[in-house]
């Protein structure tokens, strides 16, 4: 019988020695019986391995089923609260009603946590994950292997999640606890759900928003969430929102800045009017180089009083490229609408340096009875650039 080669120190045979090992008859008959055995094998799983991929999935799909049904098999029972169950007071939450937010308030922080009960109830992620799954295999499996599969549960607590939400953003510091699962929610699947999760934490859009009051880090952790939302929201009400929220980092000038200029061309007025407030907010410097200034003059012609009179004031606040601010204001002054003619007679006291321009068209609005710009605007801004003119015509 012929010797079989001894490996070296390193526990592996040797080049030579390994070759003249394959050339031993048994070695040989060996292999021969190995690969007879199992290369059809191997062959027959290389075409059958979509098979395989579809059973792999199909798997996945029941154990998240299993999962699910077995959740609501162990779950927590409904607790009472007040004398009725916690499911009850949810089932009957509606959106800004006065009383309601009263009765919440004196519930204290006993009812803070029986509405983030609700609103972690309400989410259902073995649902969620189970339709986002779904969503992603039908791109994957056969049609006939779809059908087998149970279709997911429409998202029937979308209404649930956002009449808590509206809710605790009401109760405002009171519901600062609330704050963590209020986090979770802003990666809800639901666009407008996200969109009043953003509304929690900035709802009085002053200094005093629960944006400010959160911790450094946990603030922190909230900007990716706002920047997404802004970027990628089909919804507008959510990318305005997030317009809204980023203006409360000003720390973060290197990622709000940016965001908030590519929001100034987005398609709907309302979140580029947002963008461009919140902008001036965070890095008033940047308002010439970003062109703020012919974005909101075009949303000053907007037929919308409502935002056209946003612009108006925020030109005056900027009091920013006034080669171009002040003619379209002094435009819209001369126009039919009262609103938004009075606060661009306003914004036109914050340009001095042009009363030459800007005090005929203001007196003329304040001695003209027909005129759409109110008096007091007309007078205010006449007070501001020329209290000689003002005094004239009896202002004081």
């Amino acid at each position: 019988m012929a010797t079989i080669p001894r490996p070296v120190s390193n526990g592996r045979p040797a080049p030579r020695a390994f070759k003249a090992l394959i050339k031993e008859p048994v070695v040989r008959i060996l292999a021969q019986r190995w690969c007879a055995v199992n290369v059809p094998i191997l062959t027959l799983a290389m075409r059958n391995r979509r098979h395989l991929r579809d059973l792999f999935l199909i798997g996945v799909l029941v154990t998240i089923l299993s999962l699910a049904i077995l959740w609501a098999v162990i779950r927590p029972r409904d607790p009472i609260f007040h004398g009725k169950p916690e499911s009850q007071w949810i089932e009957h939450l509606a959106y800004h009603d006065q009383e309601q937010v009263q009765q919440w308030r004196e519930f204290g922080s006993d009812g803070v946590r029986v509405l983030v009960r609700g609103l972690e109830g309400a989410n259902r992620p073995a649902d969620r994950f189970y339709r986002n799954t779904y969503r992603r295999m039908s791109g994957l499996l056969p049609g006939e292997v779809m059908r087998l599969l149970p279709v997911p549960r429409m998202d029937a607590t979308r209404s649930t999640r956002m009449r808590v939400l509206s809710l605790l953003s009401s109760l405002g510091k009171d519901a600062l606890a609330a704050a963590p699962a209020v986090s979770r929610a802003l990666r809800d699947e639901d666009e407008s759900v996200r969109a009043i999760a953003i509304g929690f934490f900035t709802d009085t859009e002053d200094e005093d928003a629960l944006l400010n009051q959160l911790p450094a880090r946990q603030k922190q952790k909230l900007l990716p969430d706002f920047a997404r939302a802004l970027e990628a929201g089909r919804d507008w009400g959510l990318r305005n929102n997030a317009a809204l929220a980023l203006r409360y980092y000003p720390e973060d000038r290197s990622v709000v800045v940016p965001a908030l200029a590519n929001a100034l061309s987005d398609p709907v007025p309302q979140v580029r009017m947002v963008a461009a407030e919140s902008l001036h907010g965070v890095a008033p410097d940047a308002i010439a180089r970003k062109g703020v200034v012919p974005v909101v003059i075009g949303i000053l012609r907007d037929p919308d009083d409502q935002i056209a009179s946003r612009a108006a004031r925020l030109l005056g606040e900027m009091a920013e490229n006034p080669d171009l601010t002040v003619p379209a204001l002094v435009e819209s002054v001369q126009g039919t609408n009262r609103l938004v003619a009075s606060s661009a007679a306003s914004a036109l006291g914050r340009f001095p340096e042009y009363s030459d321009l800007i005090v005929p068209v203001l007196l003329q609005a304040f001695q003209d009875t027909n005129s759409p710009v109110s008096r007091r605007a007309s007078g205010g801004a006449l007070k501001q650039i020329s209290p000689e003119v003002a005094a004239s015509v009896g202002l004081r």
